[in-house]
């Protein structure tokens, strides 16, 4: 299990940044914090989850149907 810790000064920013992530298979875990003045939240994934996500960018094999023109 992988984890993570974004921290930001505010709310939108914290809210950007963990937006960033959630593409890359990361979930969140437990709720947001208050951290020195500003915001902090945990962030967990699989190291499978993480396979899975790169396996799905790939491009899919374009299908050969020029027989079919």
């Amino acid at each position: 299990m992988e984890y993570n810790i974004i921290i930001a000064p505010d709310l939108d920013s914290l809210a950007t940044e963990v937006a960033d992530f959630i593409p890359m298979g990361w979930k969140l875990k437990g709720s947001i914090l208050e951290h020195n003045g500003g915001y902090a939240q945990q962030l967990e994934r699989r190291p499978s989850d993480a396979i899975r996500m790169q396996r799905k960018q790939r491009p899919a094999k374009q299908k050969r149907t020029k027989w079919i023109e």
